[in-house]
């Protein structure tokens, strides 16, 4: 779900753009605390200092390019939800210890820890993290937290966040969105001095990330696009299934974007899913099976003894209780049941949003179940997915009330609620808490400039973004991120919302702890002994419908050099294909790539539980490719589980091998492996040309960017190329007989 997922044809409204109202939790502001230098970019306090000032005006950029319109007047109307993230005891220590943990030459290697342990070593003392949530609930805010002690969930109505932060809040227009920021000369200040690093979401600016599915959909009998089997078959999943690796042991997991979920009698089940499994129309589809999934819902835990009644006062003696007097800490609560796209709520032309009576399915979220569960059928799949419902507003009178069970008890009320990408932070601390997941799946991004802007990592790649990612990897849980589909040109202006005129890579896929997934065009074509014959190239500027399409030259899969993370020890002494530019010490994007062009893409289905069902249809988007990824990782760890030899990692979960990019790359740099567990992509590119003159025809301007090609082993469209299932499983471990 990056920026421009284009379709196979002319794009019909089946449309999710997920922040032209509400946008991603990423992007949506984070205002990071300390004081120190002038000028653009984040301002951290220093280890353990504490301060009760904040970075703000020309170091936020949604501000300082938006056009200010005035005071809030109805602020009584507005419940938020912010993530407080907390001044790290050793942070430098967590990175270093998530580097090692995943380096095969390190005497650390595989020495996986707890989320517990993570809090422990690394994390904020639990002094302070009580210290930080007895101030918001001085305020009468809600506050939760996770094992890992990372961040705080806070959640309240807008009165109180300006009281908490001795500032006012007002309207900002920039482009089309219209969005919450303290207003000028209004700067955020605690009232004490406190160890927090930052907030997410002081700013109510959000990225427009946008996901658009095909609207020519086939009827429910029908299939357009390719089916699991297919895919299947092209990259070898089929003989790794043959062999008995399905993930069957295993748990996958999505970072959720929105609701998948129908409630039947009492039970959640997908029935997408269900309908998927059982596609007619391709030679093999009597395999019906997909994974079980299972809904996660994200609820923080009470961040301290004696935790009072969080957001409601004393009352019935809630003061000084415990967890029980507050069922939603942080706001955090369970997910309202998927409702019909068509339902009367989802007509309704309020500007508050209430999921409990619009919460129709969510296309990326379906493409990234949909590929896993079809593509490694015997995993669990755990779906992570938050829900705050935060207050009750009357959008007419501007008043506001508590929820009662997730549902409002006065007339005229509505929910305000959060969901899904809106609250990405909240599902990762959720994910590393549980520590349950063995690979986890994120189909989003944006330019690394948006987010360093924002806060999320500094100059040196340090920051609550990276610190998230090391804390999965130091669990040994294997994340695969899309590399993005704008090419070379991640970042984008935000002053006019155009693509800027430099090579960008997307984030958070340029993070050292995760794998960058690229895309490719992949025509499923066999000859007769089921061998895949067509031509894979790179999804770029050679396929159709590659990228956002703004320089009508369809760039395609997001790849570059990073321009904040240094070069991680995996990628030590690799040079990127000729003419690409080197790393230059810095981290290079993508690592592999799998099926991503919508002309080729998979095909999935959506509102099956509804009479206006869309039937099937392709998509694609690299957000298909991480997905598929995560799923081929999947049958590797079932084959770790089943090997003596492999399955000795430390913890509860031997079987995971860390960041899969130290045996990715142990292979690549195999000349005797590599040829046998790579497809080498030899054709295509994603640098971006100019815009074209005005009309359908008009001819591109000449190349700006100056990167990036598809080439002889590393390049920086598809990485190493694309991996086979089963001849990956044999190189990852050894004594598999998947081929």
């Amino acid at each position: 779900m990056n920026r421009g997922l284009r379709l196979a044809t002319a794009c019909l409204a089946l449309a999710v753009v997920l922040a032209a109202c509400n946008g991603g939790s990423h992007g949506s502001g984070m205002i990071p605390s300390g004081t120190g230098r002038n000028g653009n970019g984040p301002v951290f306090t220093a280890p353990g200092s504490t301060t009760t000032d904040f970075a703000w005006g020309e170091q936020v950029l949604q501000v300082q390019h938006a056009a200010y319109e005035g005071p809030l007047t109805n602020a009584r109307q507005y419940a938020v939800s912010m993530d407080v993230a907390m001044q790290l005891g050793n942070e430098q220590g967590l990175l270093n210890y998530a580097r090692q943990v995943n380096d095969p030459s390190s005497g650390m290697y595989r020495r996986f820890i707890t989320p517990t342990q993570i809090g422990a070593m690394f994390g904020a003392p639990q002094s302070e993290v009580t210290t930080v949530a007895r101030y918001f609930h001085g305020y009468g805010l809600s506050v939760g937290t996770w094992k890992q002690h990372f961040m705080l969930s806070v959640a309240g109505g807008l009165p109180a966040f300006e009281k908490a932060f001795n500032t006012t809040f007002g309207w900002y227009q920039v482009g089309t969105q219209r969005f919450l920021a303290p207003v000028p000369n209004s700067t955020p200040r605690l009232n004490e001095a406190l160890p927090i690093r930052a907030v997410i979401g002081m700013v109510g600016a959000r990225i427009a990330y946008q996901y658009i599915i095909n609207g020519t959909r086939a009827g429910l009998g029908e299939t357009t696009g390719y089916p699991p089997q297919l895919i299947a078959d092209g990259f070898d999943f089929s003989g790794a299934f043959n062999a008995g690796y399905t993930g069957a042991g295993i748990t996958t997991g999505v970072i959720g974007t929105g609701p998948i979920l129908a409630s039947e009698g009492g039970a959640l089940v997908d029935v997408d899913l269900n309908g998927y499994g059982a596609m007619q129309g391709y030679r093999q589809l009597e395999r019906t099976a997909v994974a079980t999934i299972v809904q996660k819902p994200v609820v923080a835990v009470t961040p301290y003894p004696g935790y009072p009644s969080g957001g409601s006062g004393c009352g019935a003696g809630a003061c000084g209780g415990t967890q029980a007097f507050d069922p939603n800490p942080g706001g955090l609560a369970t997910p309202p049941p998927l409702t019909d796209p068509k339902a009367p709520g989802c007509t309704s032309t309020s500007s508050v949003p209430n999921y409990n009576t619009c919460n129709p399915e969510d296309g990326e979220a379906q493409l990234d179940t949909e590929q896993i569960a079809g593509l490694a059928p015997g995993s669990t799949l755990d779906f992570y997915l938050a829900y705050n419902p935060s207050e009750c507003v009357n959008p007419s009178t501007g008043a506001e009330e508590t929820p009662v069970n997730g549902a409002c008890p006065g007339t005229g009320y509505v929910i305000y609620p959060l969901i899904g990408i809106q609250l990405a932070d909240d599902e990762i601390q959720q994910a590393i808490s549980d520590n349950q997941v063995d690979t986890l799946s994120l189909s989003y991004g944006d330019g690394e400039l948006d987010y360093a802007s924002s806060g999320y990592f500094d100059s040196t790649g340090a920051g609550p973004g990276p610190d998230e990612f090391a804390a999965l990897a130091s669990e040994g849980i294997a994340v695969f991120v899309s590399s993005g589909d704008t090419g070379n040109f991640a970042c984008y202006d935000p002053s006019t919302g155009a693509p800027m005129a430099q090579t960008c890579v997307s984030y958070p896929a340029s993070d050292p702890s995760v794998v960058a997934v690229g895309g490719v065009n992949a025509p499923m074509q066999f000859d007769v002994r089921g061998f895949l014959t067509g031509q894979i190239a790179a999804w770029a500027d050679q396929t159709t419908n590659g990228g956002s399409g703004y320089f009508q030259n369809d760039v395609g899969s997001g790849g570059g050099v990073s321009s904040y993370f240094a070069t991680p020890s995996f990628q030590s002494g690799v040079t990127p294909a000729s003419p690409n530019p080197g790393l230059g010490g810095k981290r290079g994007v993508p690592d592999i790539a799998l099926m991503a062009d919508p002309a080729t893409g998979p095909t999935i289905l959506e509102n099956a539980a509804f009479a206006d069902a869309e039937g099937f249809g392709p998509v694609g988007g690299t957000s298909a490719a991480a997905p598929e990824a995560s799923a081929e990782w999947a049958l590797v760890l079932q084959a770790c589980k089943q090997s003596a030899s492999c399955d000795v990692a430390s913890g509860a979960h031997p079987w995971r091998m860390g960041d899969p990019n130290a045996v990715y790359y142990a292979i690549a740099k195999n000349v005797a492996k590599y040829g046998t567990v790579f497809y080498d992509v030899l054709y295509g590119e994603n640098e971006a040309n100019g815009p074209a003159g005005p009309g359908p025809t008009a001819t591109p301007g000449p190349p700006i960017t100056g990167c990036c090609w598809s080439g002889t082993g590393y390049d920086l469209v598809t990485g190493w190329g694309v991996p086979m299932a089963g001849a990956l499983i044999d190189a990852a471990v050894p004594g598999s007989t998947a081929k």
